[in-house]
């Protein structure tokens, strides 16, 4: 018998021998695989740009540098876009970029919107400096100071009721006393012509956006910015002098509602390009995905085309992790009753003048 389990044991110790180098020599798990990105936005967009600058740079962090594939999506508040990524195969070949906007078709209860995005199973998310949108008019305009503003009626365009930017110029009206004429139905390249014609005197928008569609505006200072809607620590909303002394709206606010409406808005940088996985998919493909993100944001190159492309002007501001992006989901999706209600009045009510 000791003769018998000498030869077992000999065996197994010459097989493990033999089997180790093969198990090293393993493919990663992403080795030969595509990656299907899904957008919920137009290609060429603010988010597009994002999702393809993220999947450009990201594969190379990835072990076995699996192709990226873009699947725009576009409409429907990111329903449709959401319903396909849900039901999308959790072995990591499905990715979503997401933005606040698919989140509240959930936490909104909008027909169809039949998934739950406190299920995702989150990686990460690309800080894009969305909650420094601001609010500008333009010198022609006569305005000179945020006290001027406040005496007199200013006409601001939007696009359109529900637009983001609305909701932001609508929260800012209220919070500041501001006596605003909207005129609402502009596309934005219409919206920067309605300004220059002197049909608006200004706006609510991203000044990465501004620099980008008008960069003479901000080189010769032909627009007075008042107020970011939030403002991250030691981030002005861009990075030049014009912008270096802009107040957030949470210095302002004067309820408890107002500053919850602050704080879910001054979570959209971490979730208007924020990376989700299907529901169930398994840690070990989270973390290795997670992994990458993290070291996405240490990239020069990547950091370059963030600031020179993606979103010219804005400074990068880095990554997050998995926890921090699930926390401020956790935010997002818990609306209390009145802080609903003055979000939809603002947000989804057309002005009374």
């Amino acid at each position: 018998m000791k003769f018998t389990y000498s030869i077992i044991a000999g065996l197994v110790l010459l097989f493990g021998f033999w089997v180790t180098p093969v198990t090293s020599a393993a493919q990663p798990y992403f080795k030969d695989k595509i990656i299907t990105l899904i957008v919920s936005w137009d290609p060429g967009g603010r988010i597009d740009r994002q999702a393809r600058a993220v999947a450009k740079y990201i594969r190379q962090y990835v072990p076995g540098k699996p192709d990226f594939v873009i699947q725009n999506m576009p409409g429907g508040n990111g329903i449709p876009a959401n319903q396909r990524f849900a039901r999308g195969r959790p072995d990591g070949t499905v990715m979503m970029m997401e933005t606040s906007r698919d989140l509240e078709a959930a936490a909104f209860g909008l027909p169809g919107a039949n998934f739950n995005p406190l299920r995702y199973t989150w990686i990460g998310a690309i800080d894009t400096g969305k909650q420094r949108n601001t609010l500008f008019t333009h010198k022609q305009a006569g305005f000179k100071s945020l006290e001027d503003l406040k005496t007199r009626e200013v006409a601001l365009g939007a696009q359109r009721v529900g637009h983001r930017s609305y909701l932001y110029g609508r929260l800012m009206q209220e919070v500041l006393g501001l006596k605003v004429r909207w005129v609402i139905g502009y596309s934005s390249p219409e919206l920067y012509i309605a300004i220059e014609r002197g049909e608006v005197d200004g706006r609510v928008g991203d000044p990465a956006t501004t620099m980008i569609t008008r960069p003479d505006w901000i080189e010769k200072g032909l627009i007075i910015p008042y107020m970011a809607m939030t403002l991250p620590e030691k981030l002005p909303p861009l990075d030049h002098p014009l912008y270096a002394k802009v107040p957030s709206l949470m210095e302002f606010a004067k309820t408890e509602v107002q500053r919850d409406m602050i704080r879910k808005m001054n979570t959209t940088d971490r979730l208007s390009a924020s990376l989700a996985l299907p529901p169930g998919t398994p840690d070990h493909i989270r973390q290795t995905l997670e992994q990458a993100v993290l070291k996405l944001g240490k990239d020069p190159g990547f950091e370059r085309e963030w600031e020179t492309v993606v979103l010219r002007g804005t400074k990068f501001g880095g990554v997050y992790s998995t926890e921090e992006v699930v926390k401020a989901v956790r935010i997002y999706m818990e609306w209390k009753p009145g802080v609903l209600k003055t979000y939809r009045r603002l947000g989804f009510q057309a002005p009374s003048r």
